[in-house]
């Protein structure tokens, strides 16, 4: 199966899957400014031209690499909002821990906030979650589980922080269960949105 590029000429999508994950591989090791083109190439047995004609430059490459190991997810609808905030999180977390790989880097990580990065990122991805996040939250208005007057960008933003600060600060214990890691969710969505239970 091949994409075809603004003027026609059909791309490999096999190709642009090794580039990809040879790009995630290489941004663990070695990180971001050591990232080269030129290995990433080798390795992957094509010429440099090939990945420059998909991927302009470095950081457009890396976020293609951090996005494609990445889901959007799908918006929650279990009926109350506290527990769509709490899936939608956890999506994120997924996230971030499909991004860390097996020996617990955070190249990956670390390589998504690189300044050049980012924008990249947030245009693609970021955008689209906090839209989701969102959907959930006015949701739950409608369903009156929750207050109109609450700062919805604010809540999205600390269940998002959190989760961020957990995964790459503040590792959770090996001992914590993902049903105590989602309580812990609850009880913060719960203090955000002023419901007792």
């Amino acid at each position: 199966m091949t994409e075809s590029t603004p003027k026609g000429r059909p791309l490999d999508t096999d190709l642009t899957q090794r580039v990809l994950a040879t790009v995630r591989s290489h941004v663990e090791e070695f990180g971001f400014v050591n990232l080269s083109i030129e290995k990433v190439a080798s390795e992957v047995g094509c010429g440099k031209t090939t990945i420059y004609r998909r991927w302009p430059t470095k950081p457009q490459l890396v976020a293609a690499a951090i996005i494609d190991n990445i889901e959007v997810g799908e918006v929650p609808n279990t009926g109350d909002v506290v527990e769509d905030l709490v899936e939608h999180a956890w999506q994120n977390r997924e996230n971030f821990r499909r991004s860390k790989n097996r020996s617990g880097n955070n190249g990956l990580l670390l390589a998504m906030f690189n300044m050049d990065v980012i924008p990249i990122i947030s245009d693609s991805f970021m955008q689209a979650r906090h839209t989701m996040g969102r959907e959930i939250i006015a949701r739950g208005v409608e369903r009156e589980q929750v207050s109109g007057e609450l700062d919805h960008d604010l809540i999205i933003d600390t269940l998002a922080g959190l989760t961020l600060f957990r995964i790459t600060l503040k590792p959770e214990a090996t001992g914590r269960t993902d049903d105590e890691i989602k309580d812990t969710y609850r009880s913060l969505v719960r203090s955000l949105i002023g419901r007792q239970s």
